[in-house]
């Protein structure tokens, strides 16, 4: 089989499940049009097997979600995105959920190379716990409010929680913090 016909198959393989969602989903799809109002915001991972609609059996609308591999809160755009969810959407909870085996965890454990931002933030977070997968999440816990101002106010408003938690692969369940 060539590259172009597998890339075709999968493209096709998505447009078929595309097509059976907005077919079941039409009447859930047409509630949100206008808008959004998750009560909460969940910052994770990346990584494929991480999926917080389905962790906790969450639906279309119930929560706002900003990925990005080792769920590090580092950069404008993900910050931007998480303030946008607390000063517009009025999120009450922002959960940063880490999860075990996590790939830019291990990578940062295994890397020497100090040229990448991603995983120095992550080794920066290893003195913290002797178990990398918790001290990444302590650390996002602490670094966030400081990089973000519109979370910091609304933490010292009582107006945001900001919560850890941890999602074992192993066995599907979410351990907070």
């Amino acid at each position: 089989m060539s590259e172009n016909s597998s890339t075709d198959q999968l493209i096709q393989d998505l447009q078929a499940s595309n097509k059976r969602y907005a077919s079941e989903n039409q009447g859930k799809l047409q509630k949100f049009v206008d808008g959004q109002k998750p009560k909460i915001a969940v910052l994770t991972c990346s990584d494929s097997r991480v999926i917080p609609e389905f962790i906790f059996g969450k639906s279309i609308g119930d929560l706002f979600i900003v990925r990005v591999a080792g769920n590090v809160a580092m950069d404008t755009s993900i910050l931007s995105s998480l303030g946008y969810a607390v000063d517009h959407l009025n999120v009450d909870i922002l959960i940063i959920l880490g999860h075990t085996n996590c790939g830019a965890v291990c990578a940062a454990e295994a890397s020497t190379d100090e040229s990448n931002e991603l995983l120095n933030e992550i080794r920066q977070s290893f003195p913290l716990h002797n178990n990398h997968f918790l001290s990444n999440i302590m650390r996002q816990l602490d670094m966030l409010p400081k990089r973000s101002k519109v979370i910091s106010k609304a933490i010292n408003e009582e107006k945001l929680h900001l919560v850890g938690a941890i999602y074992h692969l192993e066995d599907g369940v979410v351990k907070f913090l």
